[in-house]
């Protein structure tokens, strides 16, 4: 959301985040299929004009789900988002953490080596990054530093060029990752090349709003602690949110 709302600032947006049931990364293929299919039907009832799907662990094995139900509506996902910077950068050292159902995925390591095979891709799963980040950890607080040190320990001998942020969670703590790997390690936000490729594809679709006007935001959850979830996003976001919902799914 932040990186849209910069690229851009005049499209309304509407958020949908599964509080009650993440993370997703832990769970089974069939729980995240079941799961994102309710999640696009809420969001298909919103009317919206095109999907974003800002979850590397539906992108890894759900996006088929959501370009199904989407229909002609336009779908952008971090995952292909983030092979295409990987493939710009032109970087051949590679390094992507994620959750792990994500890293079990393999989407990742698939997808770059299909543009090009010279790409040394190395993947670990991060599990407890998101709880950790989800608790409101400082990045510099002593156990998400010592978390970060043992998750990335296999990568620090790699000789690594960049490293992508296989989860939208990850960049809030991108200064610990980067005092882990250290500062030679170019780091790679999915995000940002996900809102360049959504604003051409809305271009292209002739779906780009065509006056400024000043955008609405609109957050649903599915947990009921409203403003446990308005402090993180405001974390997030850097500035003030008032439109959060509870959202009903799956019968609930």
């Amino acid at each position: 959301v932040k990186q849209l709302s910069a690229r851009l600032p005049h499209e309304n947006i509407i958020y949908f985040g599964d509080i009650a049931r993440i993370p997703y990364g832990t769970k089974s293929v069939a729980t995240i299929r079941q799961f994102t299919q309710q999640t696009v039907q809420f969001l298909l009832k919103q009317r919206v004009k095109a999907l974003v799907i800002a979850c590397n662990t539906i992108s890894a094995v759900a996006l088929d789900t959501v370009t199904r139900l989407a229909a002609n509506i336009p779908v952008v996902d971090v995952i292909s988002s983030g092979v295409e910077a990987v493939i710009n950068s032109g970087y051949t050292q590679v390094g992507i953490i994620a959750t792990q159902a994500t890293i079990k995925s393999a989407a990742y390591v698939q997808q770059i080596n299909q543009y090009n095979t010279n790409i040394s891709v190395l993947s670990t799963p991060c599990p407890l990054f998101v709880p950790m980040i989800e608790e409101g950890l400082n990045p510099e607080h002593p156990a998400l530093i010592a978390m970060a040190q043992d998750y990335l320990q296999p990568l620090t001998t790699k000789n690594l060029q960049a490293l992508v942020l296989g989860c939208t969670h990850y960049p809030l703590i991108q200064a610990t990752i980067s005092h882990v790997l250290g500062n030679n390690v170019s780091i790679i936000d999915p995000a940002i090349q996900t809102s360049l490729n959504l604003a051409k594809l809305l271009a292209k679709h002739g779906l780009l709003n065509p006056q400024p006007t000043i955008a609405q935001h609109k957050f649903y959850i599915t947990d009921d602690d409203l403003s446990k979830f308005k402090q993180l996003a405001e974390m997030f976001l850097h500035t003030p949110i008032s439109a959060v919902e509870l959202a009903k799914v799956g019968g609930e």
